[in-house]
């Protein structure tokens, strides 16, 4: 198309005579904008004539922009007295038109001088324009996007719809935002603007978007055109995807191209401004790694890292520093002691993890033989902006045997990561050998106080022959995902030791076995693991209990409802363990899959009667009876326990009062509990020793001391949902003192909310309570027996009396009401 434009007859003899005499001199006046040239040369080199003017004919043939531009120019040759150049069109004569350069200087003596030439003439009426156009807009090697003053997209060529996949109505109308990437900053964008705005251009790369959503290096320069009125904005594109070489390790806007993900300095000032806005109960560490690429397929690689570390959400940011170095800012939760610690390297192995999982094997590979160094904000740092440096110092310090490991800058987190990395190892060895050992603790009866059953429970035996600590050791087993291999493991011990136990110490005694739904295996196959360990090892199923752990996973809608009917066909019991941790077991309880819950220790340590515990724990008995099913206190270890425990009116109990888990061999010992459970029954009952609680109202509202006289004990009173005879005012924990209807009455006059109001009226309306209640309160311990009751009033204590704890805090209060229904019902 190109050669076409030969044809024309004046670029032709243009082009042949280029080698002749081609240009024109001139002067121009300063001060009299006087403009000289000869016309003849003019019409000569031109082949035109020019309007018939006496003075500066050839600038009547500029547009008005071009004369005042270029008469700018020439004020500022005669200042600088520096060569100047100046290039515009001439519109000549008979539809011709020429693009011209004015090269100039200025002297001293206020005159410009120089030479005009003309570059190219072709005849405006021609295809020149049209073709010239068409072939600089859909050229093979760059794609143009032509957008208006709004930056609103006009046209867009074939090579820009090609490597980006919008179509042209794609993008028709649309703002340049659409092709945000969002790698880049705001400031980004709008210092580039500034540029185009100041310049008239800008170059550089740029990460756009393309229609499938995914990231791309261009290398782009904008341009403003101002054609009369109307401003216009064009984009060349160059695409730098296939040559990725070009943008590694290059920074623009605060991100690096070839990864796409935000430098250091933006990822630091990322990671601080989100710890300053962030809760204290999280702890933020930076994470750096170095993958060991093969160096053949390094950039392909750093970019498909890269592209899966934007998508991971296990980091609330991720960067790269450059030299192959990443990083990655984890958050994770706050905790007190040496648990904090598995925390950490419990989230730091959920990240890598689900990297590896999405990247594949060969990434995977490259992260187990880099390095890994990491800073935790708050232990060797609370200056978030030094993460980063300390994060990279402790990966470079770690030694090349050690790599796949994770180095920690903080000596004292290192040490307890690598001591958890023996206990994992030792955990893995013992759970895969099946050389776990199988500990049993008895569960008692209540009705009997007898052994019924005993739980097995595991327990790790160090190679020192110590036992190491259970909690810790079952958590690092869920953490390695083990926790099904460990549950059979323990299981087929205990019902392979269920005979033995059976023949020594009675044949009516049962086992319980744990099995944890906190696994990556789904629901349906533990159950089905359970269901086929009962059918290969149990001898007596109708003595087998399953305890289902982390019971918030069951789903009481799925086919989860029909396992478990299959293993109690067998006559196996079904229990659920932590019950009243988590009380998504309401919703499936009364489903009648179960025979038994468990209330976690968590609700029985310190147990008192009148605390919120005591009150969940006699809800969630009370709730399980009436649906058949038994209910076992776990943790129990004190008398006070035993005795609150005992009032609720639980099944089964089992705990450090009765036996600590014991190996087989020393079972005996298990029944040494008959001697303090003797001394505990010679006492009076637990349910005797709660008396006044019986008719002591634990649910009445209460005020505060700063509640006021009207809108709070007035609305009370005058309440139709309760019949109150006094309102106790709570401080806390604490009763300081009551308000009854006495009380209103005095402070409230008769006259209040008639015509006879008064100010004084008004004022009463705004009193405290802690100005009007009565203080001299009787006080009564919840462990004044009922027989005690006739003493007190006989004694002159008149009601209301407020039932404290042995601690003073307030459970309840007895007004005369409650006296005169009690003792009317005897």
């Amino acid at each position: 198309m190109l050669g076409d434009l030969n044809s024309s007859g004046s670029i032709e003899s243009y082009v042949k005579g280029k080698a002749e005499l081609n240009s024109i001199a001139w002067q121009w006046e300063v001060k009299s904008h006087y403009f000289s040239i000869e016309r003849d040369e003019c019409v000569q080199l031109f082949q035109s004539d020019f309007p018939n003017l006496t003075n500066n004919f050839l600038l009547s043939c500029l547009s008005y922009q071009d004369q005042s531009a270029l008469v700018k120019q020439f004020e500022e040759a005669h200042k600088s007295l520096q060569k100047r150049r100046f290039s515009c069109c001439l519109n000549l004569e008979q539809g011709k038109i020429s693009y011209v350069e004015f090269t100039f200087n200025g002297d001293k003596q206020g005159r410009v001088f120089g030479h005009l030439a003309p570059l190219v003439t072709f005849d405006k009426n021609s295809d020149f324009v049209s073709q010239l156009f068409e072939q600089l807009f859909d050229n093979p090697h760059h794609g143009v996007v032509i957008a208006n003053s709004e930056k609103n997209v006009i046209a867009c060529n074939s090579y820009f719809q090609e490597h980006t996949g919008y179509s042209h109505p794609d993008l028709a109308g649309k703002n340049l935002d659409k092709l945000d990437s969002g790698k880049h900053s705001k400031d980004y964008y709008q210092n580039l603007w500034k540029e185009v705005a100041r310049t008239g251009f800008w170059s550089g790369v740029i990460l756009i978007k393309t229609k499938s959503g995914s990231t791309i290096p261009q290398d782009l320069t904008v341009q403003k055109f101002s054609l009369g009125e109307n401003i216009f904005y064009v984009g060349w594109y160059l695409d730098l995807s296939k040559n990725l070489y070009r943008v590694a390790d290059v920074e623009h806007g605060g991100v690096e191209l070839l990864t796409q993900l935000p430098t250091e300095q933006q990822f630091t000032q990322s990671v601080a401004s989100r710890w300053m806005d962030e809760a204290e109960e999280h702890i933020s560490m930076v994470v750096a790694f170095v993958p060991k690429f093969n160096s053949e397929d390094d950039f392909e690689h750093k970019s498909v890292l890269s592209e899966h570390l934007a998508r991971n959400r296990n980091a609330q940011q991720v960067g790269y520093i450059g030299n192959n170095h990443f990083v990655a800012c984890l958050e994770c939760e706050k905790r007190p002691g040496p648990s904090q610690v598995r925390i950490i390297h419990q989230t730091i192995r959920r990240f890598f993890s689900s990297l590896n999982q999405k990247a594949g094997k060969e990434i995977h590979l490259a992260i187990v033989h880099g390095k890994v160094g990491v800073s935790v904000l708050g232990h060797d740092t609370h200056n978030p902006k030094l993460l980063v440096s300390h994060a990279v110092q402790a990966m470079l310090e770690q030694q090349n045997d050690a790599r796949g490991l994770i180095t920690f800058y903080h000596g004292a987190i290192h040490r307890e990561v690598l001591r958890r990395k023996e206990l994992e190892e030792w955990a893995v060895k013992l759970i895969r050998s099946n050389a776990v050992e199988v500990y049993y603790q008895p569960i008692v009866d209540v009705k009997t106080w007898d052994i019924v059953k005993f739980e097995a429970l595991s327990r790790f035996k160090a190679p020192n022959g110590k036992i190491l600590n259970t909690q810790e050791m079952v958590t690092v087993a869920e953490d390695l995902d083990l926790v099904s291999d460990l549950d059979w493991c323990v299981g087929r011990k205990a019902l392979e030791d269920l005979s033995v136990i059976q023949e020594r110490y009675g044949e009516k005694l049962g086992m319980t076995i744990n099995r944890s739904l906190n696994t990556k295996l789904e629901t349906d196959e533990v159950l089905q693991s359970a269901d086929d360990l009962v059918h290969q090892f149990a001898k007596t199923p109708e003595l087998v209990t399953i305890e289902l752990t982390e019971s918030a996973y069951f789903d009481s809608e799925s086919e989860q409802s029909s396992l478990i009917r299959n293993i109690r066909r067998r006559g196996v019991s079904v229990a659920i363990d932590d019950f009243g941790t988590g009380y998504s077991s309401f919703s499936y309880l009364s489903d009648c899959n179960f025979d038994l819950l468990k209330i976690d220790r968590e609700f029985v340590t310190g147990l008192r009667i009148g605390t919120h515990k005591y009150h969940i724990v006699k809800m969630i008995t009370e709730l399980a009876h009436t649906l058949n099913v038994k209910v076992v206190a776990e943790g129990v270890e004190t008398r006070q326990e035993l005795e609150v425990i005992c009032s609720v009116g639980v099944d089964y109990i089992q705990g450090y009062f009765f036996s600590k888990p014991l190996p087989i061999d020393q079972l005996e010992s298990a029944w040494s509990y008959c001697e303090r459970l003797e001394e505990f029954l010679t006492r009076a009952s637990s349910m005797r020793q709660v008396g006044i609680l019986n008719i002591t109202q634990t649910y009445i509202p209460t005020l505060e001391p700063q509640d006021t006289l009207l809108e709070a004990a007035r609305e009370l009173f005058d309440s139709k949902q309760y019949n109150l005879e006094v309102i106790p005012v709570v401080d806390g924990t604490t009763c300081v003192g009551v308000v009854g209807r006495e009380e209103l009455n005095h402070h409230l006059s008769t006259t209040l909310g008639t015509k006879l109001e008064t100010p004084k009226d008004l004022l009463a309306l705004k009193r405290k309570l802690n100005q009007v209640m009565r203080r001299d309160i009787h006080r009564a311990s919840y462990q004044i027996k009922m027989s005690e009751v006739p003493e007190l009033i006989k004694s002159g204590i008149k009601p209301p009396w407020l039932v404290v704890n042995e601690t003073g805090q307030y459970l309840g209060v007895v007004t005369s009401q409650d006296l005169l229904s009690h003792f009317a019902n005897e």
